[in-house]
């Protein structure tokens, strides 16, 4: 007997620290904070845009003179001079050892546009990558919010189940006391008993989901993955405006990303046009040089000396063999120029369905609200009137079952609704550009 007293105090010490452990309050604030910070997504695509601004710099280097710097140490083994017949006649006398050094730097004066068309290039990539971390954020902020959003109804569906278990052993211990008075039967008492369970199991289900739902939010915040969250519950009660629907479709015109990112590409589009019908056109580049040689060469006999010779050359160059593809490539670049464009007038088209779709939910999310308040007040009545004729028997248990199966179900869809409107309003921000 001492001995299960002592495994029994072991293990409630070892479990005082769950059971007593707080759930860490966490702010709408904080969640974006802690999001975007600790989120990988995030930065691989900050690392994605830094990328793209070393891609700029080097783009910008070409238009920089071509230095190089080339050099050559080697043994020359001696030459034998032979008869027309190859018979040997003698050995030439020449140095043993060779050096050739050099230093050349070439400038680009004409490219037909291409360096400047490659750093636009760039600079539209770069612009991309911007956009793209400016998605990634917002696309982040919506998934968190609506992670917050379910474990706010998550503690209303525990708070609930919680009273309603006590609200069941209420109710079991007045059942089993009229069963002993003859006034019931035993399946009143049974089917008391068996609402107190399913109670009991959703609480635990639901602590569970409060749990699982927590563990996602602390991975992608970077803190212990053990932590409980609990959401700020002022959120619920806060004020969200909103404007008319014409203002966020023209703020989304100017500032949702994906309707950004296919203008941009549009442009990147013709400044691929421009790439292409540079290839048509010469090249003109200067090209300055310093050659140390040893021996001196094109001297007969060989001298073992250092010449040192400098010069300087233009350049001018151009693909024939392009012309054979210009009109294929070129109507090739035009029409991805235009196959842009109607993404664009598409993407134009989606906005005013998204923004439309968001703002009717969100109304429609208000009204809600307003109307649950009004059926959940009626349900509380309507199960205090059916409690009262129970236990009065002017009403049966299924009844009563019934009228508080109604009273739960109410308070969990009016904050379902609260909740709603929140990711509604949200979501609004999000297709306008302004999340």
């Amino acid at each position: 007997m001492k001995l299960y007293l002592n495994i029994f105090a072991i293990l409630l010490i070892t479990s005082l620290p769950m059971m007593s452990q707080n759930p860490y309050k966490l702010t709408l604030d904080e969640l974006f904070e802690r999001g975007l910070q600790n989120s990988i997504a995030i930065q691989s695509s900050v690392i994605k845009t830094q990328i793209s601004e070393d891609k700029v710099s080097l783009a910008k280097n070409k238009q920089l003179p071509d230095i190089s710097v080339g050099g050559l140490f080697g043994y020359v083994g001696t030459p034998i001079i032979m008869d027309k017949d190859l018979s040997f006649l003698k050995h030439s006398d020449t140095p043993d050892w060779k050096q050739n050094y050099q230093l050349t730097a070439t400038q680009p004066i004409y490219q037909g546009g291409r360096i400047k068309n490659s750093i636009e290039k760039a600079r539209l990539e770069e612009e991309m990558a911007r956009l793209s971390l400016q998605k990634d954020k917002s696309e982040l902020k919506l998934w968190l919010i609506t992670k917050y959003l379910d474990l706010f109804n998550l503690y209303k569906k525990r708070e609930v189940f919680s009273q309603n278990i006590e609200e069941s052993k209420v109710r079991l211990h007045d059942v089993e006391r009229m069963k002993e008075e003859g006034m019931i039967t035993t399946n009143d008492v049974l089917r008391s008993k068996l609402v107190l369970t399913n109670y009991e199991l959703a609480f635990k289900e639901t602590e569970n989901d409060i749990a699982i739902t927590s563990q996602q939010l602390d991975i992608v915040m970077g803190i212990d993955e053990n932590t409980i969250l609990e959401p700020d519950q002022t959120v619920l009660g806060s004020q969200l405006n909103i404007g008319t629907e014409s203002d966020y479709i023209h703020q989304a015109y100017t500032q949702y990303p994906d309707l950004r990112i296919a203008k941009t590409n549009i442009a990147l589009a013709q400044n691929n046009l421009k790439l292409t019908k540079a290839d048509y056109l010469p090249t003109l580049s200067l090209q300055a040089s310093n050659t140390l040689a040893r021996p001196i060469p094109n001297i007969s006999p060989v001298q073992d000396l250092y010449m040192n010779a400098w010069g300087v050359t233009l350049n001018l160059s151009y693909h024939i063999s392009s012309l054979f593809d210009k009109k294929r490539n070129t109507s090739t670049a035009k029409h991805q120029v235009y196959l842009q464009e109607l993404a664009q007038e598409q993407q134009k088209q989606n906005i005013r369905t998204e923004v439309k779709s968001a703002f009717v939910k969100h109304r429609e999310a208000l009204d809600r609200i307003k109307a649950l308040e009004e059926s959940l007040i009626q349900s509380k009545e309507n199960y205090r009137i059916v409690k009262n004729k129970y236990f009065n028997q002017l009403a049966i248990l299924t009844d009563l079952l019934d009228a508080n199966t109604v009273q739960l179900n109410a308070e969990l869809q009016l904050t379902a609704a609260k909740t709603n409107a929140i990711y509604t309003y949200y979501q609004l921000q999000k297709v306008s550009g302004n999340l």
